[in-house]
């Protein structure tokens, strides 16, 4: 029988949690179908098949789901779980998956009548997984964003280049970013169809996680309808909403370590440092949860940063463990300790703000 990630230590999945239906399903999906295969995924790519059997079993349904009265959770640790167990047993999959994210929080959020229109639209596809979308705006963040948008009669213009476009190929839009001549963030759907001006351009290969069909995208005089506008406001207010969306330590950074934790678990002569691993893992993680749980917007920045960059260094210093352990196997393409290695340097960029560079960088090098 498949174990659940962390099973027997510090870091299983609380019975209350382990009994919900959506985790028990995502991580019944995920031991069964996405573990067997993980290895390969990395290499070769996710494959259509997982996604089909991440909406079968209800994982793009996270978003607006709330757990039974009777059980005491909240959808808060739900989503948390879900996130843990995806990013332990498959990171790559895990990473596409989660790009629906972002355009499900903003239509959640949508307001005035086009709002209204696109989350009916595409909420209900969106949770079925009938629908697939990935994000692109992460660079908005940039003193000179490379996507631009130009007004025009009933829309926007966009034009220039998406650095990064998690799941192209897999998804059927582009919630995307881009920068207008008044420093406006305007927010919009793109469909992802090959006449629609969006084209994948060459790019070097990625040495962590580059099985996730992850391209730089070019945007070439796309026209985009202000039905498909999703948000508009001044960049300055956007990049503050997003460093501190961002403060957080990251569930999937837990799950990383959960795998770590696992992996040593595995190696007979360092059972008891995978043990130990899980309760310095889970001690940190309750922290950071409670934190964030007791935090008002905006509020405890610098401790929720700080335990943030803690969570990185933890996993980056937990899977050298591990390359430390297998010692010259793990630097062949397809061994685990190498794949957890470069996942955790992975962490280190995803969602990446300037206060959590800083932060972790002093964290890192503290003793320099």
């Amino acid at each position: 029988m498949q174990r659940a990630p962390g099973a027997g230590t510090a870091l299983a999945t609380p019975p209350a949690l382990a009994a919900d239906p959506l985790v028990a399903a995502v991580t019944e999906t995920a031991v069964r179908v996405l573990r067997p295969e993980t290895e390969r995924t990395a290499g070769s790519g996710v494959p259509r098949t997982h996604l089909d059997a991440l909406a079968a079993c209800g994982a793009y349904g996270l978003i607006g789901y709330e757990p039974g009265a009777a059980s005491g959770l909240t959808a808060r640790q739900v989503t948390r779980e879900v996130h843990e167990v995806l990013a332990a047993v498959d990171p790559s999959t895990w990473f596409v998956w989660t790009q629906h994210v972002p355009l499900a929080k903003a239509l959640l959020k949508a307001s005035g009548p086009a709002g209204a229109a696109l989350r009916e639209e595409w909420l209900p596809a969106l949770a079925s997984g009938e629908r697939r979308a990935t994000a692109g705006f992460a660079f908005l963040r940039h003193p000179r964003p490379p996507v631009t948008a130009r007004r025009v009669a009933g829309g926007w213009r966009l034009d220039g280049r998406v650095p990064w476009v998690t799941g192209w190929g897999l998804a059927d839009t582009l919630f995307v970013g881009a920068v207008t001549e008044a420093d406006e963030v305007v927010l919009a759907l793109a469909d992802c169809a090959p006449d629609r001006g969006l084209t994948a351009v060459a790019g070097a290969p990625l040495w962590a996680m580059g099985g996730t069909h992850t391209a730089a995208v070019e945007l070439r005089d796309v026209h985009v309808p202000d039905a498909r506008v999703l948000g508009r406001e001044p960049r300055a207010d956007w990049i503050r909403a997003y460093d501190e969306e961002n403060a957080d330590a990251q569930p999937a950074v837990f799950g990383q370590l959960r795998a770590t934790a696992d992996h040593l678990l595995h190696e007979s002569a360092y059972e008891e440092l995978g043990l130990r691993l899980a309760r310095r893992t889970a001690a940190l993680r309750a922290e950071a949860y409670a934190l964030r749980d007791e935090a008002p917007p905006g509020g405890f920045a610098e401790a929720r940063l700080a335990l943030r960059a803690a969570s990185l260094d933890l996993a980056v210093r937990s899977a050298a463990v591990c390359v430390a352990v297998a010692g010259g196997r793990a630097i062949q393409y397809g061994h685990a300790a190498g794949r957890l290695s470069r996942e955790a340097q992975f962490h280190l960029i995803q969602a990446q703000t300037t206060p959590l560079r800083t932060e972790t960088a002093r964290l890192m090098l503290g003793d320099v």
